[in-house]
């Protein structure tokens, strides 16, 4: 994610709808804009990270996808994406979480992701479904009920 994706990236953070399934809620710039420096760091660190994704046709900024640690389950590496309402319904998730697949298994050698959400979250539950994961988890984390996926390498 770079600079130029910032003011995107902090719009879509603030869309109420975009941000319904998620804990926080919608961000403000200031959040956001934290969010985009802990993913930069991640990537610093670890070599990869979320990322942006965006429409090659034209370079429009689509969104974030990647693969990272999450808190929750730090021996996993978990899968997940984020996209902007005019990026919704035309295949760009399951087309940038599989480029990310492929790199996680084929180049990290990974053994397995998973991929994490609530369970109301319907259309990122499809998104997982269509990459071939399956349930592996219901849980409760910090007072939220979550489904988590998995799939192996």
């Amino acid at each position: 994610m770079e600079e130029r994706d910032a003011d995107a990236f902090a719009a879509m953070n603030a869309d109420p709808a975009v941000m319904e399934h998620f804990t926080t809620g919608p961000l403000d710039r200031e959040a956001s804009d934290r969010m985009l420096a802990k993913m930069r760091e991640h990537h610093l660190r670890e070599g990869h990270s979320l990322a942006a994704v965006e429409r090659t046709a034209d370079g429009v900024f689509l969104g974030f996808a990647g693969i990272h640690r999450h808190h929750w389950y730090p021996d996993d590496v978990e899968i997940g994406w984020r996209l902007a309402p005019h990026a919704w319904g035309h295949g760009y998730a399951t087309e940038a979480a599989t480029a990310w697949m492929e790199y996680a298994f084929g180049e990290l050698g990974l053994p397995r992701l998973i991929s994490i959400t609530i369970p109301a979250n319907t259309r990122s539950i499809a998104v997982m479904r269509r990459l071939g994961f399956t349930l592996w988890e219901e849980a409760t984390h910090e007072g939220l009920d979550v489904v988590v996926y998995a799939r192996q390498g």
